[in-house]
């Protein structure tokens, strides 16, 4: 490997890295924050939210794009630490680079047509990574120096002689760490919350239920301005259908409402308002939030089917449906479609869009109260009046059980 070749590796590695460390970042902020919006969302063609959520974002839950920094990362440090002069256990260096790099090219290939031809979109991030998998693939091809039907042979021995220079060790061993750290704490589309078991012990530390209801009584009290209707303890949920935290809380908070519904017949009211992540009926909201663009569509359905008796029917084949009907609306199709067929299917509706209409302003009036009471996540919780949702997320089942029992005996004291 030449010095020039060294250099043109290093730069093309370090600005791949950039490019694929901005669109991880992007890709986080996007699972952490239902009201991020990408810098790199610049309209409907040119789209970095819609590959990252996309079945082709993500290997196995772990992101292409944590991936391709890893990737970016090692390319780099064989090309940091190779000795332009030197033959032997280095002299193969250009060789292994043009292997990952024949690798890497094949993944960019795949994923460059999945992002135009079947996501019908480009991502900018995106594209800056693909460029520089190309460079290397270019510069190490003309920089190998060792066969590569030989390398299997010599790979053991030459990772052996990584040993014998104490700070190429030290940062083979750094590496592997950061990357099992990075793919172990990335975070995953959320899933239900672990709900203990009916009649199981508690599983809260001892003495927390004494300090989590002198916490609880510190709190401030929100008028929500929904009625009791001869309830001691009023839930109030803001909730899209197509969010995936909505989803994971409605089953791991069902069945502790089931039992009070038992135990306490009709002390415990849920009520669920409308806060969908489509700009469509939510005017606090920048824009769409991608693969959310029908959650007006399916807000109204619920409202629909409760006027005829079915809300829970409806809310129940939303949520079982949502991953469908979210890669609908990220491949740029119309997810709404199924959901018109579904009202049609169970409520008899014909005329899906004049109910529809009709129905968007009261879904406005819920987008207003959560825009009063600064709704910025799907979904927010309040327990008769105390907001439970904060930036670290919802309570956990057993402790949202636990402010219900609070809320309830305080009530039976009055």
């Amino acid at each position: 490997m030449t010095p020039r070749n060294r250099i043109l590796l290093l730069g093309f590695s370090l600005v791949g890295f950039a490019f694929a460390a901005a669109a991880a970042w992007v890709h986080y902020r996007l699972l952490t924050d239902p009201g991020y919006v990408s810098p790199c969302d610049v309209n409907a063609t040119f789209n970095c939210t819609q590959a990252y959520l996309s079945r082709f974002g993500s290997i196995g839950g772990v992101p292409v794009a944590l991936g391709g920094t890893m990737w970016f990362a090692l390319v780099g440090l064989i090309a940091a630490f190779t000795r332009p002069s030197e033959r032997g256990t280095e002299g193969a260096a250009g060789s292994y680079i043009f292997a990952l790099a024949t690798v890497g090219l094949a993944a960019v290939l795949y994923l460059g047509y999945a992002s135009f031809f079947i996501l019908k979109t480009a991502c900018l991030l995106c594209m800056g990574t693909y460029a520089s998998v190309a460079g290397i693939f270019i510069v190490s091809g003309l920089a190998g120096s060792e066969p590569m039907m030989r390398l299997p042979a010599r790979l053991f021995g030459d990772l052996r002689a990584i040993g014998s220079r104490p700070v190429v060790l030290v940062t083979a061993i750094l590496f592997v760490t950061g990357a099992a750290s990075a793919v172990a704490f990335f975070p995953r589309e959320m899933t239900a919350p672990a709900v203990p078991a009916q009649g199981a012990a508690s599983t809260l530390p001892v003495g927390f239920e004494a300090q989590f209801a002198n916490a609880w009584a510190q709190q401030p009290r929100v008028d929500l301005g929904v009625p009791a209707a001869g309830a001691a303890v009023v839930i109030v949920k803001f909730n899209d259908y197509l969010c995936p935290a909505c989803k994971a809380y409605e089953a791991a908070y069902q069945p502790i409402l089931d039992k009070y519904a038992k135990s306490n017949p009709g002390a415990v009211k849920l009520v669920s308002k409308d806060w969908p992540w489509s700009s469509d009926c939510n005017a606090s909201i920048r824009q769409s939030i991608h693969g959310h663009e029908s959650s007006c569509v399916a807000a109204a359905a619920v409202r629909m089917a409760k006027d005829r008796g079915k809300g829970d029917e409806m809310a129940a084949w939303l949520f079982s449906n949502q991953t469908q009907l979210t890669d609908l609306n990220l491949r740029g199709a119309d997810g709404g479609a199924p959901i018109k067929a579904e009202a049609a299917r169970l409520l008899g509706i014909s005329d899906f869009d004049a109910e529809y209409r009709a129905k968007v302003p009261e879904i406005q009036r819920d987008v207003a109260d959560g825009a009063r009471l600064q709704v910025h996540s799907t979904p927010t919780f309040y327990i008769n009046g105390v907001l439970t949702t904060t930036d670290q997320g919802n309570l956990r089942p057993d402790v949202f059980d636990l402010a219900i029992k609070i809320e309830l005996e305080k009530g039976s004291k009055k």
